[in-house]
């Protein structure tokens, strides 16, 4: 016999949507769902169904098919121009042929007859809950293969900016001290004393992005401190803002719980991210940092428990960004802004995802033309064995 233990655990996470225009019917089967499932939403009839699919994007729905105002297979039809992978149930004391050809060509997971035996009902919620489970397998797996990738990347990527920015660091300081000494020497005023201002001034930009690239590879130590951090995200947040246009909002959630972190790096990670919503919004706009306790995304999609996270995130009401440059946002010299000494690098997204990599985190970014911006900061809370 094949171990269910799984399929069973996994359909006790999920939120089921159950669609019955009988009222003894639907208190019935909702009792049923209750017992074996996360969560039960209920609807009398189609619209009333889709409506709630919309508006809560359950894992699985059931439904009946002859119902007022919308039948079953019209709803399910609606349900499929948004969603064409939704599982669904359809139960009916109807047998005929069109029925059930309908009910094939709208890729109904199961077809449950009335009245309902739970055995039945039981069987079809264990296969459904099989393959989401399998699903959320597959993609969880995916995303830590893709995990894996990126750590190596970042590793090498690490060794050889690593080496690069010591040795550029080395023969930028032989090269400031020559100017030192030149500039000594030179007449104040004169067109050689200009020259070698220039130069200085362009060789200490240069030492700005040799300690950046330092800074991609030694994100690592310091991390020795530990405790609450909304007063850190609150006072980078107003700092970076301070005489700007840009309107803040503040929305935290729950306990601010301890978290272990390198105070001087993440406060450099959010005050690049604060500041990159700024030159989003240059005629102003309002930015809102939002915290909450959760788990980690990789477990959201597999529904199983795990250890909590937290949350931040910054939403910009910026010019927002293309879909094709998305992507590319969180690597090394991408930048979208004009290059110079006094702009972009396309080094600060690479810092902050490396920062919170470092973290035991994750950085993501979502964002649509003309929509803003939106970025998520996860951070593991700090665990027993950290507070001891």
């Amino acid at each position: 016999m094949p171990d269910h233990s799984l399929d069973v655990e996994y359909l006790s996470t999920l939120t089921v949507l159950y669609v019955e225009d009988d009222p003894g019917a639907l208190e019935v089967g909702s009792l049923f769902l209750r017992r074996r499932v996360g969560k039960v939403i209920t609807a009398r009839d189609g619209a009333e169904g889709l409506a709630a699919f919309q508006a809560d994007k359950p894992h699985l729905t059931i439904t009946d098919i002859q119902m007022p105002v919308m039948d079953g297979l019209a709803m399910v039809q609606e349900i499929r121009k948004t969603d064409p992978e939704a599982l669904i149930i359809v139960t009916t004391a109807f047998e005929q042929t069109d029925y059930l050809l309908r009910a094939i060509e709208l890729g109904i997971e199961r077809y449950v007859l009335k009245p309902i035996r739970a055995e039945a009902l039981e069987a079809a919620l264990q296969v459904c809950a099989h393959r989401l489970y399998v699903e959320a397998q597959v993609l969880k797996q995916q995303e830590l293969e893709a995990e894996l990738l990126r750590a190596r990347h970042q590793t090498a990527l690490s060794t050889v900016l690593g080496g690069v920015g010591h040795d550029y660091n080395n023969l930028l300081q032989v090269i400031l001290a020559c100017q030192e000494l030149a500039l000594a020497d030179a007449e104040p005023g004169s067109s050689v004393h200009r020259i070698l201002q220039t130069s200085r001034k362009a060789s200490s930009q240069a030492q700005i992005l040799s300690k950046r690239l330092l800074s991609l590879v030694s994100v690592n130590e310091g991390q020795n401190q530990m405790g609450p951090i909304h007063a850190l995200i609150k006072d980078t947040a107003v700092s970076a803002l301070a005489g700007s246009p840009i309107a803040l909002a503040f929305d935290f959630q729950g306990d601010d719980l301890p978290v272990r972190h390198d105070a001087v790096a993440l406060r450099q990670a959010l005050s690049n991210l604060v500041v990159n919503a700024l030159e989003a919004m240059p005629e102003g706009g309002t930015l809102k940092v939002s915290t909450w306790i959760g788990p980690g995304s990789l477990h959201d999609k597999v529904g199983l428990p795990q250890e909590p996270f937290l949350h931040v995130s910054l939403q910009d009401t910026g010019r927002g960004i293309a879909p094709e440059v998305l992507p590319m946002v969180f690597e090394p010299y991408f930048t979208t802004k004009q290059r110079g000494s006094q702009r972009g690098t396309g080094l600060g997204l690479a810092l902050c995802e490396a920062i919170l990599h470092n973290h035991g985190g994750t950085l993501r970014l979502e964002s649509a033309p003309g929509q803003g911006a939106t970025v998520y900061l996860q951070l593991p809370l700090a665990t027993q064995t950290d507070q001891a």
